[in-house]
Order: C-alpha cells, then sequence, then structure tokens
C-alpha cells in the first residue's frame, strides 16, 4: 500500500515491528541490536537534517524501549550516540 509521506512509512514501520514484538520479543532484540544510530559511521554521510530526524527517532523509540527492557548499556550506547547529532556541543 503506498504511503504519502516517509512519516507514514516510519509509522506504519514502527507499527509492524510492535506487532511482530506482540508475538515474539526476539524481534525488538534484533531490532535494538541494529538501530540507525547504533553505527553512526554511516550518519555522517546524510544531510543535517535526517542526522538529527534520525537520532531523535532513536533517542525517542530505542533508548527508552533498551531501557524497558532491562539492557541499559544499549541504552547508554545509543544516547550517546544520538547526542552526538543532537547536541554536539
Amino acid at each position: 500500500m503506498p504511503t504519502s509521506s516517509s512519516q507514514e512509512r516510519q509509522a506504519e514501520n514502527i507499527r509492524k515491528m510492535f506487532l511482530a514484538m506482540a508475538d515474539d520479543i526476539r524481534v525488538i532484540l534484533i531490532k535494538l541490536g541494529r538501530p540507525p544510530c547504533t553505527t553512526c559511521a554511516p550518519l555522517r554521510f546524510h544531510a543535517p537534517e535526517k542526522r538529527k530526524a534520525i537520532a531523535q527517532e532513536t533517542l525517542d523509540i530505542y533508548a527508552p524501549l533498551a531501557a524497558r527492557l532491562g539492557i541499559y548499556w544499549i541504552k547508554t550506547e545509543l544516547e550517546e550516540n544520538s547526542f552526538k547529532y543532537l547536541n554536539p556541543e
């Protein structure tokens, strides 16, 4: 089904992830292992606004989810990588 904006596609992808997570927690563990900001090296090649959007998504979705699951070392890594692009100073 075609969507009209990237925000709608992103929301749909997150919705699918949560539905899959309801069936099997391994889905979210795999997703946490490779969120967009875990490997931040490729982020430097994106436009600044795209970098900030990815970092903000990581901070809003993936870091709290890792904390909720009790995986604090992943949460810390995600927050540190996100803050590099959101608050560089």
